[in-house]
């Protein structure tokens, strides 16, 4: 089975200059493999903290695939003070808190709405969040990051393309049972626990997972997964299906790109030729559609991450 590594290799200009920060050129194929590790967010969020704006944040973007409706961008931020409201009607964000604490108001009624921001959100619930924590806030959701006088608030924004359609429940999770409905919140906590839950589960393969979430089916589904994997994974690739990665604990490798034999994630199925990206806790992942990619734990230890599969951007 060919590995689309041709697309992989054409894209890495474009992706070494968003995974730097840098405002790519017109873009003609989507964003490659990218990484992003702890160390590299932490620098990037002391980088941020000294250009703090006018309206007490800054940020960047990490990596675009410059879609019509702002979908599938990944973006870092920096929150001093508390932000205005947001709300984004084709698009939902996917949150990886990274460091600092706060509060996420979310529902309720925006008021005074200029485009996709507004004035205040009357009603709504509040959430305490903190770093290692994961959010999911769907389309058409007000939503907004309160962080008081003096705290801060760091985060990955990966904004996808909004679901359409009704919550797939899987036999082995669902959404949490939030207000308003739809939104999501995975604790830190909880992923440690679920982590050494999964930990007495590991199957033949080496690896155990739970889904935390379903939205939708097939090519189109926006899927949570939270994975715990003690040896190394079986050689996947996806035809149509992006995949979002956050490490939640452990270290070893990814390999990326280079040609498969075999069907995907099925034994016996090899790679050859990939390239070996080490990871670790607290790193962020952009694996595009149609790269061959593998898990390899350190020796003697486990990756667990989760993983947000969402509908590809193809060239």
């Amino acid at each position: 089975m060919r590995s689309g590594i041709g697309v992989f290799l054409a894209a890495a200009a474009l992706a070494t200059s968003a995974a730097l920060g840098q405002t790519p050129p017109a873009q003609a194929l989507p964003p490659g493999f990218l990484a992003w590790s702890a160390s590299d967010l932490e620098a990037r969020n002391e980088e941020l903290g000294t250009r703090i704006g006018a309206d007490g944040s800054a940020r960047e973007t990490l990596a675009d695939y410059r879609t019509p409706s702002g979908s599938h961008r990944f973006r870092f931020i920096r929150r001093d003070r508390d932000g205005r409201p947001e709300q984004h009607d084709d698009a939902e964000d996917v949150v990886f808190i990274q460091s600092g604490a706060g509060t996420v108001l979310v529902g309720g009624e925006m008021l005074g709405r200029q485009g996709e921001v507004g004035d205040e959100i009357r009603g709504g619930a509040r959430y305490p969040v903190a770093a290692g924590d994961v959010l999911r806030i769907p389309a058409g959701t007000p939503h907004a990051y309160l962080v008081g006088d003096a705290g801060h608030i760091t985060y990955v924004l990966v904004r996808i393309p909004a679901f359409r359609g009704e919550v797939v429940r899987d036999p082995d999770g669902e959404a949490p049972r939030l207000d308003p409905p739809g939104f999501g919140l995975w604790r830190a906590a909880e992923l440690r626990e679920r982590d050494a839950t999964l930990a007495t589960q590991i199957r033949e393969d080496g690896s155990a997972r739970e889904t935390l979430a379903d939205y939708g089916s097939g090519g189109l589904s926006h899927r949570f997964r939270f994975l715990r994997r003690g040896s190394d994974g079986r050689p996947e690739v996806h035809a149509d299906i992006i995949d979002v990665v956050l490490v939640q604990s452990g270290e070893g490798a990814v390999l990326v790109g280079g040609e498969m034999t075999g069907a995907s994630n099925a034994p016996g199925s090899t790679i050859s030729g990939a390239d070996r990206h080490p990871v670790a806790a607290g790193d962020v992942l952009h694996i595009p559609a149609q790269v061959p990619h593998a898990y390899v734990p350190q020796d003697g230890g486990h990756l667990t991450y989760v993983l947000v599969r969402v509908p590809a951007v193809l060239p």
